[in-house]
């Protein structure tokens, strides 16, 4: 895998101004730049703070002049490339006010992975080694805008760009909300259910086979009267709601649809962009069925082995859970 920086002029005022990360763009005859992009690369957007006034031709052939909204003048993204770069013959040339001409015909596809963070510029700078006061004007490998950088360099930028989120100051309440499950008692929650979540919880990186994962919140509070099971956060500073069930047979919706409402109303919550979240279903045992359900509205699935959970209960910290459980 390679990481890069890819510069983008700011929207135009007469398009998206939350069009952040179309995709890496590289003028014909620079596109020896990315090469070696492949799909999965990691990418930085970093937008400029301001681009070329365009000059564009109407219908009737009179031209008018689009300029730029004032950009950012920083990284604004973290993305994955979708494949690598190709030729894109359909876009035309385009044409500026100082005269000059640009064919921005190679692109790669880009997915966006957190648009909740920021890294000015004078940082972004000090991180690559450049001087506080570079303007990026000629950036790029073969001036062409788009940078790979080390993983070194990569994580650094990306944990700056995380550490610009301050998660909105919420104190989760420790009082678990009623489930219709186990042998818990009458609308309680089985200790079945308070173990697996609380291992989760406690072991976040494990179950979800990804690094930097912490948990922010378990039985998380929503001012709708909703509770998480668990609101974790990844490396990217993306939140992620985390339900927690037994089994999950063919047709049982109840998991799938509250992780869907967790992603969401966390998101809000946290003070994220829209779409910088994640929404997870882990059980012992998920149909074939509700998997390929989950995967069709991009809901995670995990299933997390019994005995993995029997064997930590048995720690020290499982049996201080299990007496807190039969004190309730």
């Amino acid at each position: 895998m390679n990481f890069w920086i890819t510069s983008h002029w700011p929207p135009r005022k007469d398009g998206d101004p939350d069009d952040v990360a179309s995709g890496v763009w590289l003028p014909d005859g620079r596109e020896g730049a990315g090469h070696d992009l492949k799909a999965g690369d990691k990418i930085l957007v970093y937008q400029a703070r301001t681009g070329r006034p365009e000059i564009r031709k109407k219908v009737d052939g009179t031209r008018i002049t689009v300029s730029c909204i004032e950009g950012k003048e920083g990284i604004i993204a973290i993305c994955k490339a979708l494949s690598e770069v190709y030729a894109d013959d359909s876009i035309e040339a385009s044409q500026y006010v100082d005269g000059s001409e640009i064919w921005w015909r190679w692109h790669a596809p880009l997915k966006i992975i957190s648009k909740s963070g920021f890294v000015p510029r004078k940082h972004m700078n000090q991180l690559l080694g450049y001087k506080v006061g570079y303007n990026l004007r000629g950036f790029g490998d073969l001036h062409s805008g788009l940078k790979k950088i080390s993983e070194v360099q990569y994580n650094d930028l990306v944990t700056k760009f995380r550490g610009e989120v301050q998660p909105l100051p919420i104190i989760p309440s420790k009082k678990p909300k009623t489930k219709n499950i186990g042998s818990g008692g009458k609308g309680g929650e089985s200790l079945e259910h308070y173990l697996l979540k609380h291992y989760v919880a406690s072991n976040p990186s494990v179950t979800l086979q990804e690094n930097g994962i912490k948990t922010f919140g378990v039985e998380f509070p929503f001012p709708t009267g909703d509770r998480a099971d668990i609101l974790l956060l990844d490396h990217f500073g993306r939140i992620i709601g985390v339900e927690i069930e037994i089994t999950v047979e063919n047709d049982q919706l109840e998991g799938l649809l509250q992780s869907i409402k967790y992603r969401y109303m966390a998101e809000l919550m946290t003070d994220r962009q829209s779409g910088d979240s994640r929404a997870i279903l882990i059980a012992y045992s998920i149909s074939e069925k509700m998997k390929a359900l989950c995967s069709r509205y991009d809901i995670q699935h995990i299933e997390v082995e019994k005995q993995v959970v029997k064997q930590w209960s048995l720690t020290k910290e499982g049996d201080r859970l299990k007496n807190e459980y039969i004190a309730q």
